[in-house]
């Protein structure tokens, strides 16, 4: 194939539909192969058509004028064709939609450039593929001779490639732009004749790709998903695969935020207990959510669903042979405990004043032991050590103490002190160096524990210890072909430390297999988790068969605009030139929203205020401001607020002014947001409960210098690398929850942080004084 012939008219059905985004989708592969020539015809929808004729290819609607038009010579751009089927059509798409937008008269994006003497170039691909790659276009091809033979604007893709060549005094070869525009009426003809031929019914919601020569099937989208069938035609091929594909060993979905990994462990869930069913089986699954917040939200995607009933028929007395069980880790744990432990003795971190009530006892522990230990054991710790400890702020140093509990004493090291001077240290985290240092630091453990015990609390690691010490009982090894699961399926994989996930594989009904799947993005761990690809096989496969293990990677991003994603990629990339094990998802990630989910979107913003009174101030009115413009509810708009004192001031402003609020303490707390939509409220809360909720809009308050990353008081490296870190994954969660639109608002007077300087450069986020 010599070249591709699209008119105005087929460019605009193009771009509108999603499946045509990106090889991911079953379509959009096949669309693929038509640009390739191994499909040679293909009926689109009831209008469009795609035939072979002569040597190129043709996208015509064959009953409209087809003024407009745009040829892709693919002769002299043949590095096109050598792009995977996701580089193909991502080239294409951005290449209609800048040919869209100057038939319309519209003003180009960023990604897109109108150069003098006709030119004009598109760099499509995103931020995280770091490539010069960018399609040439000619504006007036052969216009001298075109102009006495036709009317309209036609546009000549002549050149694909990352040299600049002779810029706008390059003169383009139009052999086969005449062709294609010779070829024209032939085209049409046969474009025509197919569609009259086919026939297919026009019904509302129909999708772009209705029939093709390689599949018959008719692909349409149902005006609501529900259930395996629903959902079926509009997955993507991975995700499709991650679901169909039997759980005979662990198998993991990744990829980063709005991806669709929760839906796609449901679906599998669904798919795993339905193929029990026809097989005629007994089987029991357990479905494990990482707080009560998230565990209703799922619930939520079960009822939609699940129409076989499986989640129903969890009641024992119902006898179903197929069982569903969807918990909390907490719940599960208590349950095998046999007693029940109430919210007021568990500390659940998951939880806003829970958080704080485990900071003040962690500073607690910090303060004492400085005071009381410090002096004893200065001699057996390193110099550095004991810097870091008189230099970091008293909170900062209560943070670290808390995540190295949880992470390392308790997730890694059982509680005890021997195991824990073997551990090699964080790499974000406390610098502990010497067996000095680690005593130290487990004084200020045992401190803490200390008063978790006359509070009379537990944490969750406490109860988790607690359960598998139940569980490694002979009791349990011969209840366990009978009162196992035949299948366990764990969302938000990443928030659990290794102690919560060590639980899992001791629950499956026979234990030489591990039918475990799991989703994860490992940018949204809470601080260094120490999470590899290698950590995860193990944990899911004690047996260290990590070959066995299967993961399906996700890249096209359904929640995030393209500008979106973008700006996210620069604050993940940033934090990966600082921390070797910063997972970035986002580097090879597309956004697939559609030409019309595209024009509801606009750049991001940072808006600098005079004071951080005007900023709280202002915060509220930028929220209501975006809800007008986007014409949806003010509970489409969250408001997330970075720091404590920002999270309870904007509390009160909105108590004292009567601005209507729904407050967010827990991590995805979808009935919140439905309460919010109900009663017409904003959507107020902070970075760390923001996680598995989506919105139109989000504005982000208080980003700016010595607030994200925080000082901490001091300038110690460690604590710095540890405030730095885990402020690139809030940013990071806040940016991916919004779908269109973004704000980020800050103090002038403390300047733009260094988390977003590279986005600023590279012109992905606009600052402006407010």
């Amino acid at each position: 194939m010599k070249y591709l012939y699209i008119c105005q008219e087929a460019a605009q059905e193009l771009v509108a539909e999603r499946m045509l985004q990106s090889a991911e989708f079953e379509t959009g592969k096949i669309f693929a192969s038509f640009i390739r020539s191994q499909v040679k015809s293909m009926a689109l929808s009831t209008k469009i058509a795609a035939v072979t004729a002569g040597e190129g290819a043709y996208i015509l609607a064959p009953q409209s004028k087809c003024l407009n038009y745009i040829v892709f010579d693919l002769e002299e751009a043949p590095r096109l064709l050598s792009l995977d089927d996701n580089g193909l059509l991502l080239v294409i798409q951005k290449t209609l939609r800048f040919g869209i937008k100057l038939w319309n008269d519209l003003k180009p994006s960023s990604h897109e450039r109108v150069l003098q003497n006709g030119k004009a170039v598109v760099f499509p691909y995103p931020i995280g593929m770091q490539t010069d790659l960018r399609a040439v276009i000619e504006r007036q091809p052969d216009e001298r001779r075109r102009s006495r033979r036709e009317a309209g604007s036609a546009l000549l893709v002549y050149k694909f490639s990352s040299e600049e060549g002779e810029g706008v005094a390059e003169v383009p070869r139009v052999t086969n732009f005449r062709k294609a525009v010779e070829g024209k009426a032939a085209a049409i003809a046969a474009a025509g004749e197919m569609i009259t031929r086919l026939n297919p019914q026009a019904r509302p919601g129909n999708q772009v790709l209705a029939v093709t020569q390689l599949d018959a099937s008719n692909h349409e989208r149902p005006a609501f998903q529900a259930g395996l069938d629903g959902w079926r035609t509009i997955l993507t091929t991975g995700q499709l695969e991650f679901v169909n594909r039997h759980l005979d060993v662990p198998h993991r979905i990744e990829g980063p935020a709005g991806t669709g990994k929760t839906l796609c462990l449901v679906l599998k869930c669904l798919k795993t207990l339905n193929d029990s069913k026809l097989e005629q089986t007994d089987h029991r699954a357990l479905f494990i959510a990482h707080s009560e917040a998230t565990k209703r939200a799922i619930e939520s995607l079960f009822a939609i669903n699940d129409l076989d009933g499986f989640y129903t028929s969890e009641n024992p007395a119902l006898g179903a042979a197929q069982t569903l069980r969807v918990t909390t880790l907490q719940a599960l744990c208590a349950d095998l405990l046999h007693q029940e432990i109430s919210e007021s003795e568990l500390v659940d971190r998951d939880a806003y004043e829970s958080k704080q009530v485990q900071m003040l006892y962690a500073r607690e522990a910090v303060d004492s032991v400085l005071a009381e230990e410090l002096e004893s054991h200065r001699p057996f710790m390193t110099m550095d050590f004991i810097e870091f400890l008189l230099q970091t702020d008293r909170w900062v140093l209560a943070d670290m103490l808390r995540h190295e509990i949880s992470v390392q004493i308790k997730g890694r090291a059982d509680q005890d002190l021997d195991k824990y001077k073997k551990l090699q240290r964080l790499k974000v985290g406390m610098p502990v160096a010497s067996e000095g240092d680690r005593s130290f630091t487990f004084l200020m453990y045992d401190r803490y524990q200390r008063e978790l015990v006359s509070s009379a609390q537990f944490d969750t690691d406490d109860v988790v210890l607690s359960a598998i010490s139940q569980l490694n009982t002979p009791i349990w090894r011969r209840r366990r072909s009978r009162e196992g699961y035949d299948s366990i399926f764990i969302d938000e994989t990443h928030l659990f430390n290794l102690n919560e996930l060590s639980v899992f594989h001791q629950l499956t009904r026979d234990d030489a297999a591990q039918p475990i799947a799991y989703s994860v993005d490992r940018s949204q761990a809470l601080g260094d988790r120490g999470w590899t690809d290698d950590a995860f096989d193990l944990v899911f496969d004690p047996a260290e068969n990590v070959e066995s293990s299967a993961r399906t990677p996700v890249k096209s991003i359904f929640r995030c605009s393209p500008d979106i994603v973008n700006l996210a990629f620069s604050v993940t990339s940033s934090g990966a030139t600082l921390f070797t094990n910063f997972h970035d998802p986002l580097t090879a990630a597309v956004s697939a929203f559609t030409s019309e989910e595209e024009r509801k979107t606009e750049p991001p913003l940072m808006l600098q205020y005079a004071s951080s009174e005007a900023m709280l101030n202002g915060a509220f009115t930028r929220a209501d401001l975006l809800a007008r413009e986007m014409d949806g509810s003010k509970a489409d708009v969250v408001i997330i607020a970075f720091g404590d004192d920002i999270f309870k001031e904007l509390q009160l402003r909105a108590q004292a002014s009567k601005k209507p609020a729904e407050v967010i303490k827990s991590r995805g707390d979808l009935e919140a947001v439905n309460r919010a939509r109900q009663s017409g409220r904003f959507v107020l809360t902070a970075p760390e409960f923001v996680g598995g909720l989506e919105f139109s809009a989000a504005v982000l308050v208080g980003v700016d210098g010595g607030r994200v990353p925080p000082k901490g008081g001091s300038s110690y490296e460690d604590s710095q690398n540890y405030l730095s870190y885990s402020s690139h994954q809030r940013v990071y969660v806040a940016l991916t929850r919004a779908r269109f639109r973004v704000e980020l608002l800050g103090e002038k007077s403390r300047g733009i942080s260094s988390i977003l300087t590279n986005a600023v450069q590279a012109e992905l986020l606009t600052v402006r004084d407010a």
